[in-house]
């Protein structure tokens, strides 16, 4: 009997341990499909999320989708049209050609690389052109402005000029959680396009006039896509502005506008706009760093005449220090200014300041031989002269008749003795000859590359 009291005890557990697991298990699957539905709710159907381009969502005061609590005229909102088409040119009513108007903004010059030839900037660019078919949101206009700013999300939507820089090289837009751009309306349907980007453009560089040279780098604005009976470009009333902070070390930068131009492709011709950056080097570093030192060091080997020919250690130091010198500043010159196949205008005054102080080592050469053969020819001359001195004295021969020269030598003496002659003639007329060169050199040299001006070259 104990046997059965406890297997029905046994049971009844077991039923009462399996009902409370049957209901925990459906509490826990019930919490978990409600959780399960609640996070579904919140993921957006593929079909109703929000496209960057969609005009409702972007528009200034455009209702949010999935919120009812404010119910907008969605025509006075609509930007595109139902029979808008992004592909058409929007031609204005009685015209035949879209005139499309630009205008930049120079914000800064980044680098000049002399070596690949190229100017990087970065700067503003605007467009200007009207789209009659599209419909301003009125409501969003205020008095105090008659542009209102729009999605620029919206140029995949709609007509846009297609622009391109010509031989540029790299573009890229600087942002920091969006890109620098900007849409803009007005109620008649005339767009502003601003974007703001840093650009390096291919700049043929003549570098003939090194440190007096002006170079000068265009940038073309050319039509992609449409032709010249489309479209017509042309440069805005403000034309081009310079930012106030635009700096450059080695150069002058001025900015030019050349007008509306048409390129010819193949069959076709397309509108297009250009802009001339002419840059004049800054010739002040040049000045102090170059030409005056090795002006002075010119100087400074003819001070080498001034000093007596015997003492040749000190002179001939002096000479060779100063050579070697020159040629050192030549290399430095060399290796700082562009790497180029021709001569430069620095490079012909380096080199004719080495011709200069070379020419005073030649001729110390000289004067040294000839120094030493005059001694020579002395040396040998004195025995000869103390015995005519004696005979002289002996025989009491009047002057005029003897033929003796202050010192004792014979006119046939004299020509013997040219070494000295020609001596003291290189000693007095070098010095007078290499200034006169140098300042005739000088004369020339200056205002023929002040006044030079290069032909201005263009890719186009």
């Amino acid at each position: 009997m104990w046997v059965i009291r406890y297997l029905r005890i046994f049971t009844v557990l077991y039923l009462l341990v399996l009902r409370l697991t049957t209901n925990c298990s459906k509490t826990e699957r019930d919490d978990i499909d409600e959780s399960m539905v609640l996070f579904h709710s919140r993921i957006p159907n593929h079909n109703d999320q929000i496209h960057p381009t969609n005009a409702s969502a972007v528009l200034p005061g455009a209702p949010v989708p999935g919120d009812t609590s404010e119910q907008v005229d969605k025509d006075s909102h609509d930007l595109f049209p139902p029979s808008y088409d992004r592909f058409a040119v929007p031609i204005p009513p009685g015209g035949d050609v879209l005139p499309v108007v630009f205008s930049v903004k120079v914000r800064d010059i980044f680098a000049i690389n002399e070596v690949s030839m190229d100017i990087t900037l970065e700067w503003y660019i605007r467009m200007y052109w009207t789209d009659h078919r599209l419909q301003p949101p009125l409501k969003s206009f205020r008095e105090s402005s008659p542009w209102i700013n729009i999605d620029p999300a919206h140029t995949s939507r709609m007509w846009i000029p297609t622009v391109y820089i010509d031989h540029a090289k790299e573009i890229t837009m600087p942002s920091l959680l969006v890109l620098p751009r900007s849409l803009r309306i007005t109620k008649q349907g005339l767009m502003r396009y601003s974007t703001s980007v840093i650009t390096k453009i291919a700049c043929p560089m003549d570098f003939t006039a090194y440190p007096f040279d002006k170079q000068v780098c265009f940038m073309r604005l050319e039509g992609y896509q449409y032709r010249t009976f489309e479209v017509e470009y042309s440069w805005h009333e403000t034309g081009i502005q310079i930012s106030n902070s635009l700096r450059t070390d080695h150069f002058t930068a001025n900015f030019h506008i050349d007008g509306n131009e048409r390129v010819q492709h193949e069959n076709s011709t397309f509108p297009s706009v250009q802009l001339r950056i002419s840059l004049y080097r800054k010739m002040s570093y040049h000045v102090m760093n170059t030409y005056i030192p090795s002006g002075l060091f010119v100087i400074v080997s003819w001070l080498t005449f001034f000093i007596p020919v015997e003492v040749v250690p000190g002179r001939m130091v002096l000479t060779i220090t100063t050579l070697l010198t020159m040629v050192s500043m030549f290399s430095t010159v060399r290796s700082e200014s562009p790497k180029v196949s021709y001569a430069k205008a620095i490079d012909m005054w380096m080199f004719f300041c080495i011709i200069l102080v070379f020419t005073v080592l030649v001729e110390y050469t000289f004067v040294v031989y000839l120094h030493f053969r005059a001694k020579k020819v002395e040396m040998g001359q004195v025995k000869p002269q103390a015995f005519v001195e004696s005979f002289n004295k002996s025989t009491n021969v009047a002057s005029d008749q003897a033929s003796v020269t202050v010192n004792g030598t014979t006119s046939e003496d004299k020509k013997k003795n040219l070494y000295a002659v020609w001596e003291v003639r290189l000693e007095r007329y070098t010095i007078v000859f290499l200034s006169s060169v140098f300042f005739i050199f000088n004369f020339t040299y200056w205002p023929f590359w002040l006044s030079y001006r290069i032909p201005e070259t263009s890719l186009y």
